[in-house]
């Protein structure tokens, strides 16, 4: 796949350019990824991301939207039924918007499964207290 205008149009930085030539010399469609809490309703900085993503689809582009209900819920933004509604209304949202060929993927898709508790789990037994208080320093 050749480097076309639309990716790195709008961007402030890549985080190395020779990165991205051989992402897309090696990878026939490159994924991008994005995951938003879905707290309220899609607001002018989450057009800012949509466009971006829009931007990669027109290049070929895989599209992946994750809708972070879970996240939703631990953070007490608001109520199951509710968080539900709030993640058909940012699909929606999206696909007005023209994310027509993204996937979207809800966290309570996998976040429950046994790999995914498994792979917290083991995260957890190799991360100190010490290290996360360096990172959050950061």
């Amino acid at each position: 796949m050749e480097l076309d205008f639309r990716i790195t149009r709008n961007t402030l930085e890549i985080i190395t350019e020779e990165e991205l030539k051989v992402l897309l010399r090696d990878t026939a469609k490159p994924t991008t990824y994005c995951g938003y809490e879905v707290s309220g309703p899609v607001h002018l900085g989450t057009l800012v991301a949509i466009t971006k993503q829009h931007d990669f689809q027109q290049a070929g582009w895989k599209v992946k939207v994750l809708l972070a209900d879970v996240h939703t819920l631990l953070n007490k933004k608001g109520e199951e039924e509710w968080i539900n509604e709030m993640c058909s209304y940012w699909e929606n949202s999206f696909k007005a918007l023209g994310l027509k060929k993204a996937e979207f993927i809800r966290g309570s898709e996998f976040q429950f499964s046994e790999s995914y508790i498994k792979d917290i789990l083991n995260l957890a037994l190799h991360t100190t207290l010490k290290e996360l208080c360096a990172v959050c320093r950061e």
